[in-house]
Formats: structure tokens, sequence, C-alpha cells
């Protein structure tokens, strides 16, 4: 009998520590879990404040993106007015170019016949001007 009594009281004193460890050990495990806790809220705090700072900067960087988006198209609005313009300008200066031509031929046709007069006529006083047109264009691209 002793070996029964001996093996119950062995299962009595192993089950007696597992009583209190368990008991005793959730004490220490939620003191455990309350730091660990407070450990991981701290860092998730921090955390948010970091994303909150990158969220403002990200928010800054979008906004200065569209400011530069807009000056661009603007910009681009610009060049293509002055592009237009300058190509105006230069079919004037080809018409002005083309008339100056023919006023100058014609120039040279009135002083041929005026030549040719002249021999005739003792007096004959012809005053001649030419025309010339010259345009320059200068474009600054940016």
């Amino acid at each position: 009998m002793r070996s029964a009594n001996y093996g119950f009281r062995k299962a009595l004193l192993a089950s007696s520590w597992l009583f209190a460890s368990v008991a005793l050990g959730g004490c220490a495990t939620e003191d455990y879990v309350n730091t660990h806790i407070a450990a991981v809220n701290a860092r998730v705090d921090q955390t948010d404040g970091r994303l909150g700072a990158l969220e403002t900067r990200v928010t800054d960087v979008s906004q200065r993106t569209d400011t530069a988006a807009a000056a661009a198209q603007n910009a681009a609005g610009v060049a293509q007015a002055a592009g237009t313009a300058a190509q105006a300008a230069a079919t004037a200066a080809g018409a002005a170019s083309a008339d100056a031509q023919r006023a100058n031929e014609r120039v040279d046709r009135l002083t041929q016949a005026r030549r040719n007069a002249g021999k005739r006529a003792k007096r004959t006083h012809l005053h001649i001007h030419k025309h010339t047109h010259t345009h320059t264009h200068t474009h600054i691209h940016k």
C-alpha cells in the first residue's frame, strides 16, 4: 500500500505545483501583457506621428506639383501663341518682301523708260527710291 500512497502523494504534489503556478502565473502574465501592450501602444503612437508628418509632406509636395504642372501648361500655351504670332509675322514679312520686289521692278522699268526718254529730252529729273524689308525674329525658349 505504500507504493499506492507514494504515487498518490506524488500526483497530489504535482497537481498542487501546477495549480499554484497557474494561479500565480496568471497575475504575472497580466502584468507582462500590460507592460507589453503599453510598449506596443507607444510604438503605435510614434508611428501615427510619423505617418501624420508624412501625410503633411505628401500633401505639400502634391500641391507644389499641381502648381508646377499648371505653370508648365500655361508656358506651353504662351509658347504656342508666340509660335503662331511668329508664323504670322513671317507670312507678313514674306508678303512685304514680295511687295518691295514688285515695287523695285517697277522703279527699274521707270528708270529705264526715263533713260530712254532722257536721251530724247535734255531736262529729265528722276528720283528713285528703292525699298527693301528685312525682318529678324528672336525666340526664347525656357
